[in-house]
């Protein structure tokens, strides 16, 4: 089931999946050569960037592909806003709870967290790389 939604994403909203790891590799190449230790020092950059390109309704339409993919709907209008589009240290997370119940949860892995010491870097992905989709 999962399977069908991430293939029908990468289909329907490759160009936009493209453009959200281009938007993080942009932040990449602007943090400093130091460690970066905080997450916020990714989230903060990265969800303006997203905001500036327009991304965050394309990220929200893809909650609605997904649901289609398994002939079901978003529940709520319009398409609930944050906290269910979220940017975290490691990429955006769009949620949305689906008329039957269940929930997808969409999220892009765009950057790694190496444990000891902590420091985020950019994973460097591609379209299916980068896209986690989970129905629960």
């Amino acid at each position: 089931m999962d399977g069908t939604v991430r293939r029908r994403l990468l289909d329907t909203h490759r160009e936009n999946i493209e453009a959200v790891i281009d938007s993080a590799q942009t932040v990449a190449r602007a943090l400093p050569e130091e460690a970066v230790s905080e997450s916020a020092a990714v989230s903060r950059p990265l969800g303006a960037l997203l905001d500036k390109r327009d991304l965050h309704p394309e990220l929200l339409a893809m909650l609605h592909t997904g649901a289609a993919a398994l002939d079901e709907s978003v529940a709520g209008t319009p398409v609930p806003a944050p906290p269910y589009l979220v940017v975290t240290g490691v990429g955006p997370v769009c949620r949305a709870t689906l008329s039957d119940g269940r929930r997808l949860v969409v999220a892009f892995r765009l950057f790694d967290i190496d444990r000891r010491p902590v420091r985020y870097r950019f994973a460097d992905p591609d379209a299916e790389t980068c896209l986690d989709v989970r129905i629960r």
